[in-house]
């Protein structure tokens, strides 16, 4: 504006305000969960969001493979995940789908949802909207496609960290852009980091937890050697939404090479094409969700698919979710949707 008085232009007021914008967070901590509560869990499933022929949501079985979860011992969930498939979602259903979840299953397990963006704007309002409706935890990607610095990923965490427990995810395979060492340990600083799930692989493991920080692994594959050779707390897996119980074995009854070795083939199977596909199919196939994919995600091919039918009975069909017999689907079964 200009001043009369001087004929010199001034700046409006609010521009000069330093952080005039203020989180919109909750100081009400008597029901909340403790970092430390989050640091504690071994077993966190990135649950399946499963859907109705029109594309909506499937409550009705989501419900049932949460309930399962419980049942067979997961302590935690990722809602919305990649495996998820947050990434196909709008952020009301995103939202959503963590409120039902904590309001349905909060007291029985905690509940993590993906609230990371490349956006910096976007994961700070979606982790206010995730806290509000009583998330327990954030789950935190490295800004993808349009990559920052190492001093940008910093400011991008330090962002959000200051509303609740999160965990940082490292993926390079899918983000493009590794999350370097020198930036974890600047940001354990912060109350709030509950730990990072790591993909780069088992020396990366090592190295973090030597420094007293919690990892999770993201490879399912490396989850047994992580979890007993390299200090890992546990996973966050794929796997254990078909066989919740024998991860949890893995996890929680000491080093298990055979039991291992056992669940690999199925492991490799599940990791043949990106997540989730493989999964998608196979839980259509244990009839434990209907065939309905959003685009561009499609099922396995029918080889795939009898693959995976013999990889249930050599493993044991009473180890797998549901109770009906797993079926090999023909493609005419699948629904696939480009517009929900």
């Amino acid at each position: 504006m200009w001043c009369r008085k001087n004929n010199k232009w001034r700046p409006p007021q609010a521009a000069i305000i330093p952080n005039h914008h203020l989180p919109m967070r909750s100081f009400e901590v008597k029901n909340r969960t403790s970092t430390e509560d989050i640091k504690s869990l071994r077993l966190i499933t990135a649950i399946k969001t499963p859907y109705l022929p029109d594309g909506r949501f499937d409550l009705e079985a989501y419900d049932v493979l949460v309930n399962m979860q419980i049942e067979d011992g997961a302590e935690g969930l990722i809602v919305g995940g990649t495996t998820g498939e947050g990434q196909l979602m709008s952020w009301d259903e995103h939202i959503m789908l963590i409120g039902h979840t904590v309001n349905c299953f909060g007291g029985s397990i905690k509940v993590i949802g993906n609230t990371g963006s490349n956006s910096t704007r976007e994961a700070i309002h979606a982790t206010e909207q995730g806290f509000a409706v009583g998330m327990h935890a954030a789950l935190h990607i490295n800004p993808y496609y349009g990559k920052t610095s190492m001093e940008g990923m910093i400011s991008h965490f330090n962002s959000v960290l200051s509303m609740g427990p999160s965990i940082i995810y490292n993926v390079p395979s899918r983000t493009g852009q590794d999350i370097p060492p020198q930036v974890i340990h600047t940001l354990a600083q912060s109350p709030n980091l509950a730990g990072i799930k790591e993909c780069v692989g088992n020396d990366r493991v090592k190295q973090y937890t030597n420094n007293g920080i919690v990892v999770w692994t993201g490879n399912d594959d490396q989850c047994h050697d992580a979890r007993w050779d390299y200090g890992a707390t546990g996973v966050i897996s794929v796997t254990s939404n078909l066989v919740p119980g024998l991860i949890r074995q893995l996890l929680f009854q000491g080093k298990n090479p055979t039991l291992n070795s056992k669940l690999m083939p199925l492991i490799e199977w599940l990791f043949q094409e990106p997540n989730p596909i493989p999964l998608n199919t196979a839980l259509a196939q244990l009839g434990v969700i209907r065939p309905v994919f959003r685009l561009p995600y499609v099922p396995l091919p029918l080889a795939k698919r009898v693959e995976f039918v013999n990889l249930v009975n050599k493993i044991g069909r009473e180890n797998f979710l549901g109770e009906k017999d797993v079926q090999v689907l023909d493609d005419d079964d699948f629904i696939l949707l480009g517009r929900y």
